[in-house]
């Protein structure tokens, strides 16, 4: 994750502050972090509680002649509540589909996500399979009218027929939030479509030339 401002418009950097964390935990640089007991852990996959902002250092666990803080007892911490940051779009992989219809690859997508749950999300085609017969050009845009959760179908607004291989960046719907489609990924720098959760995370931005999407916190630990 990255921050990229606060919602304010005030400064991201001004928001970095010191926060307990035991010498021992390893916390990555960008990773959504809370706390508990007080000290700065990492967030769960599919965190249900406050949010405490993104991991503005790397804290490795382990001593570093290099990096004092490396395993000390605090970890900058960038805490805005208005945090706005950003993390590359999930992707899928489609394994067959339709002028109508893409199915994304065994895995790619959680079997719990429900019916509907992707309706509006914004696909972005960004890789073509060396074999691939799709008409669309890279970039194209497709709006998902639909979600079928039994063969976890998308159906989709426009577009040609995607062969399987073909890379999709998925963009979940503005203002939603992403537990019903996602969850933090590893090491809680991203987020996953693989697995769902009641991740207390919004999306509130895409930004399709770059590859990102735009994110809040729903519940956050200072408010």
């Amino acid at each position: 994750m990255h921050p990229v401002q606060n919602a304010d418009g005030g400064s991201v950097l001004q928001t970095a502050r010191n926060y307990p964390i035991d010498a021992a935990t390893v916390i990555d640089a960008g990773a959504v972090v809370k706390l508990s007991a007080g000290k700065v852990v990492l967030a769960a996959a599919a965190e249900t509680g406050g949010i405490l902002g993104i991991a503005a250092e790397f804290h490795s666990g382990k001593e570093d002649a290099l990096n004092l803080r490396a395993n000390g007892k605090e970890i900058l911490v960038c805490d805005n509540p208005t945090l706005i940051f950003e993390c590359p779009a999930p992707t899928i992989k489609a394994a067959s589909g339709s002028a109508a219809t893409i199915v994304p690859a065994e895995g790619d997508v959680d079997a719990a996500a429900a019916d509907d749950a992707f309706n509006n999300a914004i696909l972005v085609l960004k890789e073509k399979a060396a074999n691939s017969t799709n008409t669309d050009a890279l970039g194209t845009q497709i709006v998902v009218t639909d979600y079928t959760k039994t063969g976890t179908v998308m159906t989709k607004a426009s577009g040609g027929t995607p062969s399987a291989g073909d890379v999709y960046e998925v963009y979940p719907v503005i203002g939603a939030a992403i537990g019903g489609v996602a969850s933090l990924g590893d090491k809680r720098l991203g987020i996953t479509l693989k697995t769902v959760g009641a991740t207390k995370i919004r999306c509130i931005g895409h930004d399709y030339e770059r590859g990102t999407i735009k994110l809040m916190a729903i519940g956050h630990a200072l408010t």
